[in-house]
């Protein structure tokens, strides 16, 4: 309701409401302002609602916004991570292959020297090398790493005995013909437990890596 017509009414009441008439246009100019502020403040309070309401869900926006990217980023750091520790164990597959290869030349080289029954030349202790890589970073191959690196241990053993009873039965040709028979006795049925042990190692080997992601070099 406007200010005029407000006004006119005012006037035509005034006009045929002699009496009171300050008292009457005052009630009427009171409810046309009441009226009309009364609807002011109820649109200014819904707009303040909306802006509140707005800027809330701005708020919520960002929030699931942060959250979004939070969560990508864990994923992706969670992924490269992955990568990388299968790129890692594939490099470190491929170490304890070697070990195994190097376990087998470093058993044949012992050989000789026992034959003979003089000491071997040092060499590092490939056989623990292959136990450490085996145990940090193939938990899947436990059965079979245990296995193999046992053959070597006893092979090795056993090719140090064969040293040490040589170099005992001195000049003594008979005896030391004993002591390569009994060698030999024993070493065949331990010799063809290592191949095994080898052998199923190997395959473990083979069957992890087709689990693991890294057919390709990075």
């Amino acid at each position: 309701m406007d200010e005029v017509t407000i006004q006119k009414i005012a006037g035509e009441v005034v006009r045929h409401l002699p009496s009171y008439p300050w008292l009457v246009l005052l009630t009427l100019v009171a409810a046309g302002a009441g009226a009309f502020f009364g609807e002011y403040f109820k649109t200014r309070g819904k707009n303040l609602a909306t802006k509140a309401d707005f800027e809330s869900l701005q708020e919520q926006l960002r929030a699931t916004t942060q959250t979004v990217e939070t969560i990508k980023s864990e994923v992706a750091q969670k992924d490269w991570a992955r990568r990388e520790w299968a790129n890692l164990r594939r490099i470190k597959l491929e170490a304890l292959l070697e070990k195994v290869h190097e376990c087998g030349v470093h058993l044949s080289r012992l050989y000789d020297p026992a034959y003979e029954g003089k000491p071997a030349t040092p060499e590092p202790d490939c056989i623990s090398e292959a136990d450490v890589l085996a145990a940090l970073y193939f938990p899947e191959l436990k059965s079979e790493a245990d296995r193999f690196t046992l053959s070597c241990r006893e092979q090795r053993v056993l090719i140090g005995k064969l040293s040490s009873d040589v170099f005992d039965s001195r000049d003594d040709l008979g005896a030391r013909q004993a002591v390569y028979q009994n060698f030999l006795s024993r070493w065949q049925g331990q010799y063809q437990e290592f191949l095994a042990a080898q052998d199923a190692l190997m395959e473990a080997a083979r069957r992890l890596v087709k689990t693991m992601g890294v057919d390709e070099h990075p």
